[in-house]
C-alpha cells in the first residue's frame, strides 16, 4: 500500500512519522533538525516498528509494538529492551511542528497528493481519447 492511500485511511500524523521512519533507513544523513542522532539499532527498530504499521494499518506505535512481541517472541528481544513503547513521542520530539524537517514532510504529503490527483486526471483523458467515433453510412 502506498502511504497516500494509507493517509485516506489513517492520520497524516502517522503518515508524517512513516516518512521520518523510512528516512532513518540512511543512517548517513546529516542531523538537521539538531537532536541526537539515533544509533543503527535504534533506526532498525524504529522503522521495523512503522513498517509494521504500515502493513497492518496500525495507528498507535504502542499497540503495533505489542503486537510484534506477541507474535515473535524472537522479536521480543530485538525491540521491547532498547525501544521505549513511545516511539511516536521521541520523533515528534525530535521533529516538531513548525522545524524544517515537519515542513519537509508536509510538502512531501502535498507533492504526493498532487501526484496522485495528476493521475486521476489524465486517465479520463486516456480512455476519451481511446474511443473514436465512428461515422455510419
Amino acid at each position: 500500500m502506498k502511504l497516500n492511500q494509507l493517509a485516506d485511511q489513517i492520520h497524516a500524523k502517522t503518515i508524517a512519522l512513516i516518512a521520518i521512519a523510512k528516512a532513518l533507513e540512511f543512517s548517513d544523513l546529516p542531523n538537521p533538525h539538531g537532536g541526537t542522532p539515533l544509533s543503527q539499532s535504534q533506526a532498525q527498530q524504529i522503522t521495523a516498528v512503522f513498517r509494521y504499521m504500515r502493513d497492518r494499518q496500525i495507528v498507535e506505535p504502542k499497540a503495533a509494538i505489542a503486537q510484534m512481541q506477541m507474535s515473535d517472541p524472537a522479536a521480543t528481544e530485538e525491540i521491547a529492551i532498547s525501544l521505549r513503547t513511545s516511539v511516536a513521542d521521541e520523533l515528534c520530539r525530535r521533529y516538531p511542528n513548525g522545524s524544517m524537517s515537519d515542513r519537509i514532510l508536509r510538502l512531501l504529503g502535498a507533492v504526493q497528493s498532487l501526484e496522485q490527483l495528476y493521475v486521476l486526471s489524465i486517465q479520463p483523458q486516456a480512455s476519451q481519447a481511446s474511443v473514436k467515433p465512428t461515422l455510419s453510412q
